[in-house]
């Protein structure tokens, strides 16, 4: 059977697939789909009609093809994917970039692929704040520490002491936090793991992982609905290939209003989403408020204060209510017991012994990152 033709209207062919990637040709896609297949553990039999024939015909159905093109198009832009990749040479630059690259192309999807990333993949808002902070960290720490270094009357052992004590601090809390949301069904079952499909296949989907990069929620997406779409290709083999393609556009329209009806309206998400990116890309350091007169005259700096005030009297009043809960076992304020946090606790050891001997390669890179910032220190005119 031809490989460049197609059964069903509103399916990609392989010459769609190439021009939807930007190609030229269809050797250039295959070998890059062929790339995206083996790092994300995709099925390549899940995109033949007849998977027993191994170069058989291909089958992109329409309601996967342009998600699974935006993973190969991009591929390219993956630092990972580059020859002799390895983390001592990658950038977050080269990341972010990268992540940017596919936001983009799910801004342009059809409103209804992209309302179906923004339902069921929660790696799409994750990878949206990276792109926003990551770099933002970058220059942070750099300019922290050059700063601190530049002032006579710092102490930087002192600035090692608590840096120690307060990234302690944060693992421990993260790791509690991460507990307490196990702790409580319904967090876990709507805030964590979300499934928005009604599909036999999809009851505990990992795209609803969100602490996973955007390709990898993408490739996990793709596969669910592949799979799903497996059942067409008993209803469609026999069917005749289709060389009319002057209303294609119109038959996938109909495929993406079948999409729509997966999932709740996802117009949530969505506004949360921009609003939230709006706002975080807003954000400005002291040297920009300064700049911008947000810190000028003794009113804006009262305001200031004023401000990290009642946040700090909100943190006091969440704790003393945490505390009192906890006294009188009062689930409903805080959902766990005294004897559960023990519990927890006792994992923690067990967990951080674990991790930390098994972090070699991180204490590596942190052990270079802190000695290069260290560099200025040990090279300092007398």
């Amino acid at each position: 059977m031809p490989k460049q033709k197609k059964r069903r209207l509103a399916d990609y062919s392989t010459s769609e697939m190439v021009k939807l990637c930007g190609m030229k040709a269809s050797s250039t896609f295959e070998n890059k789909r062929d790339k995206v297949f083996e790092r994300y553990e995709i099925d390549p039999t899940l995109f033949k009609m007849d998977s027993s024939i191994g170069g058989g015909e291909n089958f992109y159905p329409v309601v996967c093809a342009e998600l699974l093109a935006i993973l190969i198009k991009n591929w390219d832009k993956n630092p990972s994917s580059r020859k002799n990749a390895n983390r001592d040479n990658v950038t977050v630059t080269q990341i972010c970039d990268f992540y940017r690259a596919l936001l983009k192309d799910v801004d342009d999807l059809p409103k209804e692929l992209r309302g179906l990333i923004y339902k069921s993949c929660q790696s799409h808002f994750t990878t949206k704040c990276l792109v926003i902070w990551a770099e933002r960290v970058v220059n942070g720490l750099a300019s922290f520490t050059e700063t601190h270094m530049d002032q006579p009357e710092e102490n930087i052992g002192k600035l090692c002491q608590a840096l120690a004590i307060n990234l302690d601090k944060m693992t421990y809390m993260e790791y509690m936090n991460n507990k307490l949301i196990e702790a409580v069904p319904w967090i876990a079952q709507f805030g964590v793991f979300p499934n928005p499909f009604n599909m036999s296949s999809m009851q505990k989907p990992a795209i609803g992982t969100q602490n996973v990069g955007l390709d990898v929620g993408l490739a996990e997406l793709i596969k669910a609905i592949a799979l799903e779409m497996n059942s067409d290709k008993e209803e469609i083999q026999y069917e005749s290939i289709k060389d009319e393609e002057s209303d294609v556009g119109a038959v996938r329209d109909v495929y993406y209003k079948m999409v729509q009806s997966w999932y709740v309206s996802s117009e949530f998400e969505e506004y949360t989403t921009n609003t939230y990116s709006k706002g975080a890309s807003a954000w400005k350091n002291w040297a920009e408020k300064i700049e911008s007169g947000e810190m000028e005259g003794k009113d804006a700096i009262v305001a200031f204060y004023e401000k990290q005030l009642a946040e700090a009297k909100l943190e006091v009043m969440a704790l003393e209510q945490r505390i009192e809960a906890i006294k009188n076992d009062e689930p409903a304020i805080f959902p766990v017991t005294a004897e559960e946090i023990e519990d927890i606790n006792d994992a923690y050891v067990e967990y951080f012994h674990d991790k930390y001997g098994k972090q070699a390669s991180y204490q590596r890179y942190a052990d270079v990152y802190v000695g290069q910032m260290l560099w200025a220190f040990l090279t300092q005119d007398s």
